[in-house]
């Protein structure tokens, strides 16, 4: 046997299992998660990690509920996308002929009430309003009491940004939702906007929501701008909370329904 081609075989599989451990770090499966994947592609390659991570992910596709009268509640940090994730699934209720309204629970951002009737505008989408400093629950209850009365069958909560680490505003969104189950439905959802960027700080933006309300489902943001979409296989292994929807870019289709396989081979499409 030649030694010095077995030597450079070996070289050359070193490489190769370091750059796919770069690969994964980098891709936001975090040091200790893609230890894992690596002991599994040094025994099987690609497709066995593809199964590792299709197994864990079992029971992350979710439906989202649908009542004849539904209320969903987004929240989530600044930034994250929450209005144009609401205007996407609002316009796509009010394409399938249902009648939808908006209501602007953030009475502190500026801008915050323009930015929702602009999505309102295009969507051709009533947007119910508060004024600026207004109490967010009561704003929530006069928006739920108007849609009550006016028939409207689908009714999409936008919520201030909240800094998780901001206890105040946790305790303002449990104010909310209890507003609204004490004197209306119970929320037919509560959807947390999930940042794809952000990485590894989605832990402690899922800790801190998680612990102010019930969490039901996870809204994918801005998978079109990240090099580390990642980091939601880890996040579904630890919280167990399903993904509703992913989202890319600014179009009003541009959503579609979370699908393991599909989420997967995007991660792993260069190989």
């Amino acid at each position: 046997m030649n030694l010095n081609r077995f030597f450079d075989f070996i070289k050359i599989k070193k490489e190769e299992i370091e750059s796919f451990e770069e690969f994964l770090i980098l891709s936001g499966f975090g040091l200790n998660f893609s230890e894992n994947i690596v002991k599994i592609y040094k025994k099987g390659g690609i497709k066995d990690v593809k199964n590792y991570l299709l197994d864990i992910l079992n029971g992350s596709e979710k439906d989202l509920r649908i009542d004849d009268i539904s209320t969903y509640l987004f929240t989530g940090v600044n930034g994250g996308g929450k209005t144009t994730s609401i205007a996407k699934l609002g316009n796509f209720f009010k394409e399938k002929g249902d009648k939808v309204l908006f209501i602007q629970g953030d009475t502190f951002r500026t801008g915050a009430n323009e930015q929702l009737k602009i999505w309102g505008d295009r969507t051709g989408i009533e947007v119910f309003l508060g004024k600026r400093g207004d109490d967010p629950g009561s704003v929530i209850f006069d928006g739920l009491s108007y849609a009550k009365n006016r028939g409207y069958t689908k009714i999409f909560i936008d919520t201030a940004g909240r800094l998780s680490s901001k206890k105040n505003l946790m305790e303002e969104l449990k104010k909310i939702k209890k507003v609204i189950e004490k004197n209306f439905e119970n929320v037919t959802e509560t959807i947390l906007v999930l940042d794809s960027t952000e990485g590894e700080n989605l832990y402690s933006q899922v800790d801190k929501f998680k612990e102010a309300v019930d969490i039901t489902g996870f809204f994918i943001t801005k998978i079109d701008s990240t090099i580390k979409p990642g980091i939601m296989i880890p996040i579904y292994e630890k919280y167990k909370i399903p993904f509703l929807y992913i989202s890319f870019g600014e179009d009003l289709k541009s959503f579609e329904k979370f699908d393991k396989e599909k989420f997967v081979d995007l991660i792993f499409s260069p190989f």
